[in-house]
């Protein structure tokens, strides 16, 4: 009796083991299915208008997510001229293209599109070849002394997919905002802005609105 009662206990034991192993292999787009972020693309919208070029978006990107002093900026401010000639300024990171060439010639397979539609590197597969900062028709790739760095959303300074990145929150001027990049557009449109990607290959999820 003793040992059939041990025997009963084994094979409980081992069917606990069992469906706990089976409960953690879940795939993990069943749970980004659970956030309903899968088929959602999330990107930025630039309003030229307000942007002064303060670099708040920058000192905040670098500040929370606790860039090395041999990392580059992940976000800048560029100057770009409209069609009358007037110089104006924007805050640009990573695109999170659509079609990202960077991911597509990464041969350590480093580079994935996740949840809201984030590009992000895994640095501990990136090997440094450079060939995704070769690909990227708006030079995004950047590195230090340990491997490929860019914008991730602030997905490893703890942000959640979806919710607002540091450089968001840091802009006092409402120049920069993030959200479903179908919404934003339409949101700008709505108010009567004219609306424009900030290029063409790739298809960038970030755009520039302003006044018409």
């Amino acid at each position: 009796m003793a040992r059939r009662t041990l025997v009963k206990g084994v094979i409980a034991i081992g069917s606990c083991l069992i469906f706990a192993g089976v409960t953690q292999a879940m795939p993990a787009r069943a749970e980004e299915a659970a956030s309903g972020l899968v088929d959602v693309q999330y990107g930025f919208m630039v309003n030229r208008r307000k942007c002064v070029g303060c670099k708040n978006c920058v000192a905040a990107c670098r500040k929370y997510n606790k860039l090395s002093d041999d990392t580059p900026d992940r976000r800048r401010i560029t100057e770009r001229f409209d069609s009358h000639g007037k110089k104006y300024r924007v805050s640009t990171s990573c695109m999170h293209c659509d079609d990202p060439n960077c991911m597509r010639v990464c041969p350590a397979g480093a580079i994935s599109k996740v949840d809201a539609g984030i590009v992000q590197v895994d640095k501990d597969l990136c090997i440094g070849c450079k060939y995704c900062f070769q690909a990227c028709p708006y030079e995004v790739p950047r590195y230090n002394s340990d491997s490929m760095d860019k914008c991730d959303c602030c997905l490893g300074a703890g942000v959640k997919p979806g919710d607002q990145p540091y450089c968001v929150s840091a802009c006092k001027f409402g120049a920069l905002s993030y959200g479903p990049i179908d919404d934003l557009v339409a949101e700008a449109e709505s108010l009567n802005h004219e609306v424009v990607r900030v290029g063409d290959a790739c298809e960038p999820n970030c755009y520039i609105t302003g006044e018409v």
